[in-house]
């Protein structure tokens, strides 16, 4: 005899997604207001706001990577130009190193056949210089625009997701820094 069970799903954007997971189960348990970021290929967010997903008219509010920081800036994977995305993510990170490194900057990275944020993030806690800037820029630009976020939605938390979050102290030192000179309280 075969049992059907009824198992809830439900299909939406990862990191709405993983906001709603969060504020449910993980770090933001107990808040009625989480913002969201995930840092890894793109950037993304989910905000939460009295308990609700934010997600707008056409379910595209919280598209949080693609918030122009520098109109001028690199193009995004979405074919437009300045988003945070295209500053502070991996392979942002990992761009803007290849750049540097072809106006002749010295780094131990040259070694390597192609060069991803994770081989990044090891050359910087290794003490590689480039590598250190790398993350110090991508932390600047992020802790601008999550100046602007605490601003925009004032959450009781900030939840930080991806792997570009967990790139090491160099990295969050330099975020906590810009968030605090960028925040107006």
């Amino acid at each position: 005899i075969k049992e059907r069970f009824q198992i809830p799903v439900a299909i939406g954007n990862d990191a709405n997604l993983a906001a709603l997971g969060e504020w449910k189960y993980g770090a933001g348990r107990g808040y009625h207001d989480v913002l969201f970021l995930t840092i890894s290929t793109g950037i993304g967010g989910g905000v939460i706001i009295h308990d609700k997903l934010l997600t707008g008219v056409r379910g595209l509010a919280g598209e949080l990577g693609h918030v122009v920081i520098d109109p001028n800036g690199p193009l995004c994977g979405c074919g437009r130009n300045g988003h945070i995305e295209s500053f502070a993510s991996g392979p942002a990170i990992a761009t803007w190193v290849k750049s540097q490194i072809k106006k002749g900057e010295k780094t131990s990275l040259l070694e390597l056949d192609e060069i991803t944020a994770v081989d990044i993030s090891k050359a910087a806690l290794s003490g590689d210089n480039l590598a250190k800037k790398a993350l110090v820029r991508a932390a600047d630009y992020l802790g601008i625009s999550i100046a602007n976020f605490l601003h925009i939605f004032n959450p009781a938390i900030l939840i930080l997701g991806g792997g570009v979050s967990r790139s090491g102290q160099i990295f969050s030192d330099a975020l906590m820094q810009s968030i605090n000179r960028n925040t107006i309280s």
